[in-house]
């Protein structure tokens, strides 16, 4: 019996393995309370480790409907978060000013209760040049009659977290970047490893708007205009970058457009376009490959994938990788009901998926590098990862926080070097027995007695069942109440995070 139990079990065990550097990137919210006091409906957060994903619901200050930005500190811990109407800090108030983003007629009909409606519209970048301010883009949206969300102005509010005692304030907001038409945008760590591009096209994707973030502030480059062919799409959201810094992607429901970019000057150059297949169906998801040879791009039914590296490049096309309807009813490909929007590079080498519409559950790429998009290759996992409550299109828009220089280029000037996460030595523990039925002893020999241990347990939907604290070397947990199954454990010692284990409660 336990064996079929944890066979059924193990493809949602993604709360356990190894745990490595938290750092900027790692942690997400999201969560619709559309019931409140209903069970399935609230906030979630989600911490995005190295092989270790943690989900638990949470209480935030509001809900995210598309947008969705946060920021954090060195350790990761929660600085700020906003989703496109307001800003709250840590302890989830709402900053003094922090109200009234992206002001207009969208704001109107869903601030305060839902949330902004830009699907990945807000960012957030450390200022250059202090390391307690940071800067949240944001971008705006206006309802269009035909288009039905036109984009645009592209913003920035300035909050600085050494004000309130840490807490945070937000000094300016709703500052205009860019106005006008626009698609989505994204932003990529200059090659000198301190400042940031931020690039926004114009609808269309002909004209490019291209920001340097620095010591000083937002300065703008010349507007720069790709030698585009005629057709022109007539939705253009997803803007994405590789995690190399040197490409970019742009989404139009007709063709996604990818030009190289230069980290040093900011430019962009060797456009190709890459035509939609005719079952092409608004969608809006882009994300490279780690590696940057892919480009994944989604329409509402379809993952598409692109091999960038073709030689000549007029051999680079989107082939169908993954999609939701079977015509011919044998297709390996297909993953029936299920239905794709945006897509995030995960920290963890994985890319992440969005859906539409509400849903309790993000999709997963385990192999985006995967020389073939043969189903065991490429290992997609429709439904990969379950959330405890209704998400509702919300997924992050994440530049590469751990880019910095650029090695041996003109602009690698300030001696910047690329340190790569690590992953801090902690002291081992064992957990025993496993499997368990009523008790478990969690023993850390060579851990100091002073901060406490800390265990807290997960059942496989992320919700926290268990959780005991105590002083010295070895904790007990009495597990008597909880039904058989596979859980997570998750041991802290303060603020170290000590690792997780697979553990499995058995019959009695």
């Amino acid at each position: 019996m336990l064996n079929n139990r944890l066979y059924k079990l193990l493809p949602l065990a993604a709360l356990c393995c190894t745990l490595h550097a938290q750092g900027p990137g790692r942690l997400w919210l999201g969560g619709y309370d559309e019931f409140p006091g209903v069970p399935g409906y609230g906030q979630v957060q989600i911490r995005v480790l190295q092989d270790t994903v943690l989900v638990e619901p949470a209480t935030l200050a509001f809900n995210f409907e598309s947008t969705v930005a946060v920021a954090t500190d060195p350790d990761g811990e929660l600085l700020f978060y906003t989703n496109g109407c307001a800003v709250s800090d840590r302890q989830h108030q709402i900053m003094p000013g922090g109200e009234g983003l992206n002001p207009g007629d969208i704001a109107g009909m869903v601030c305060p209760q839902k949330g902004y409606i830009v699907p990945q519209g807000a960012m957030t970048l450390p200022d250059p040049d202090h390391p307690g301010r940071h800067y949240l883009l944001h971008l705006g949206a206006s309802y269009d009659p035909v288009r039905k969300l036109r984009l645009g102005p592209l913003y920035y509010t300035e909050i600085d977290m050494d004000l309130r005692n840490g807490l945070g304030d937000v000094v300016s907001k709703n500052n205009i970047l860019l106005a006008g038409d626009l698609g989505s945008f994204t932003a990529v760590r200059h090659g000198n490893g301190r400042d940031w591009w931020v690039l926004a096209p114009e609808f269309g994707g002909a004209k490019w708007h291209v920001f340097l973030l620095g010591p000083t502030g937002f300065s703008a480059t010349p507007p720069q205009s790709l030698p585009l062919s005629g057709l022109v799409c007539e939705k253009h959201i997803g803007t994405a970058a590789s995690l190399q810094g040197d490409r970019v992607a742009h989404w139009g429901d007709c063709k996604v457009i990818v030009s190289d970019f230069d980290r040093c000057s900011g430019t962009l150059d060797h456009t190709l376009e890459l035509p939609a297949p005719t079952h092409w169906v608004p969608g809006g998801g882009l994300a490279f490959s780690p590696s940057g040879r892919y480009l994944y791009a989604t329409s509402q039914n379809v993952l598409f994938r692109a091999d960038l590296r073709p030689d000549p490049p007029a051999a680079i096309r989107l082939d169908t990788a993954r999609f939701s309807y079977d015509p011919l009813l044998n297709s390996p490909f297909v993953v029936p009901g299920n239905t794709f929007h945006m897509l995030v590079n995960g920290p963890d080498g994985r890319i992440y998926g969005s859906t539409p519409s509400r849903a309790r559950h993000l999709h997963v790429l385990h192999n985006p590098d995967s020389d073939t998009i043969a189903p065991a290759a490429l290992d997609f996992r429709a439904r990969g990862l379950p959330l405890p409550v209704a998400n509702v299109r919300t997924l992050p828009h994440l530049p590469h926080y751990r880019l910095t220089s650029l090695p041996e280029s003109p602009c690698d000037t300030l001696g910047i070097v690329h340190v790569a996460e690590k992953t801090p030595p902690v002291p081992a523990f064992l957990v025993s027995p496993n499997p368990a039925q009523d008790v478990l002893l969690v023993e850390c020999p060579n851990c100091p007695h002073e901060p406490a241990l800390r265990v807290m347990l997960h059942d496989m939907q992320g919700r926290l069942v268990l959780s005991a604290e105590h002083s010295g070397s070895s904790l007990r947990l009495n597990t008597q109440g909880l039904p058989p199954g596979v859980y997570a454990l998750q041991l802290w010692q303060g603020r170290q995070y000590l690792g997780s284990r697979r553990v499995v409660l058995a019959e009695r």
